[in-house]
C-alpha cells in the first residue's frame, strides 16, 4: 500500500476516538473504553507503517512540508498521549488529543506531498534530529497546554454554584497543574535541544546559526515564555491560573512556529 493509503486508514481509526470522546463527554460517561484505546493503538501502528513507507517514497525523513509535517506531528502526539495515559490513566486528555490528532492527520491526508528533496538532509544530519526533537517537543507542550485549559475549566466549574458536565470529567486542579508542569518541562527540554540542533544545521547549510524570520522568532519567543514560566514555577512557587495562562501563551507561539515551518517548507 502507498503511504497515503496508510494515512487514510490511520485517520479512520483516529476518527473513532474523536467521535467517542465528544459523545461521551456530553453524556458524562467514561471517556475511554477498551475499543477506542484499541482503535488508537491500531491507528498508531498503521500510521507508523505509513511513515515508514513515506520515508521510502520520499527518500528523506518524512517531516518536511505541510503533508509530512502534520502527519509526523500527529504520530508524535499520539505516542506522547499513549505514554502519558499509561502512566496517569487520565482519560480526560482524550478530549483534546483525539480531535487534534484527527485534524492534523486530516490536513496531512488532504495536503499535497512535497517532492523528494534529500539534499536538505544531506547538508547536515542535524536537520533530522532537529525535526524529531521539535515534533516531540510540540507534542509534549500540547499536552501541557491541554491540561492548562482543563485547569481553567475546572477552576471555573468550582467557582460556579452549579457545576456542569466538565466538573465530573476534569481531574483536580492540583492534578491538572502537576501534569501540565511535567509536560512543560519535558517539552521545554526537547524544544531547547531542537533550537540548538536547528542552529547547528542552519550553520552547516547556510553559514549562520540564527534565522530571524517568522518561524525563527516565534520559536525563540516560545522558548523565552517557557523559560519565564519554569523559572517562576520553581523559584517563586508560581502556579495555578497564572501558570496555566502562561503555558497556553507559550503553546500559541509554538503553533505559529509549526505553521510557519510547514507552510514555508511547502512553498519551497
Amino acid at each position: 500500500m502507498s503511504s497515503q493509503t496508510y494515512l487514510a486508514l490511520a485517520l479512520a481509526f483516529y476518527a473513532i476516538g474523536a467521535v467517542h470522546v465528544l459523545m461521551h463527554a456530553l453524556t458524562r460517561r467514561q471517556l475511554l473504553t477498551s475499543w477506542p484505546v484499541v482503535a488508537t493503538l491500531a491507528g498508531f501502528v498503521v500510521h507508523t507503517a505509513g511513515l515508514s513507507q513515506r520515508w521510502t517514497e520520499a527518500g528523506h525523513f518524512p517531516a518536511v512540508g505541510l503533508h509530512d509535517g502534520c502527519s509526523f506531528l500527529a504520530w508524535a502526539t499520539v505516542l506522547a498521549f499513549l505514554m502519558v495515559y499509561v502512566r496517569t490513566r487520565e482519560e480526560v486528555l482524550g478530549l483534546a488529543i483525539y480531535p487534534a490528532v484527527f485534524l492534523l492527520a486530516l490536513v496531512g491526508n488532504l495536503g499535497p506531498a512535497t517532492a523528494s528533496r534529500p539534499e536538505l538532509m544531506l547538508r547536515s544530519p542535524f536537520l533530522l534530529v532537529h525535526i524529531a526533537l521539535a515534533s516531540f517537543g510540540y507534542a509534549a507542550l500540547f499536552l501541557g497546554a491541554a491540561m492548562s485549559v482543563l485547569y481553567l475549566i475546572q477552576e471555573r466549574e468550582l467557582k460556579s454554584r452549579a457545576p456542569r458536565t466538565f466538573y465530573y470529567l476534569v481531574p483536580s486542579l492540583e492534578r491538572c497543574d502537576t501534569i501540565s508542569a511535567t509536560s512543560a518541562i519535558i517539552g521545554f527540554t526537547l524544544l531547547t535541544l531542537a533550537i540548538i540542533t536547528g542552529a547547528l544545521w542552519s550553520h552547516a547549510a547556510h553559514g549562520h546559526y540564527f534565522i530571524w524570520d517568522a518561524k525563527g522568532v516565534s520559536a525563540y519567543v516560545a522558548w523565552a515564555i517557557y523559560v519565564g514560566l519554569l523559572v517562576a514555577r520553581y523559584r517563586t512557587g508560581w502556579g495555578g491560573r497564572r501558570a496555566a495562562l502562561a503555558g497556553i501563551a507559550g503553546f500559541a507561539a509554538v503553533v505559529v512556529t509549526f505553521v510557519s515551518i510547514s507552510v514555508g517548507s511547502t512553498g519551497r
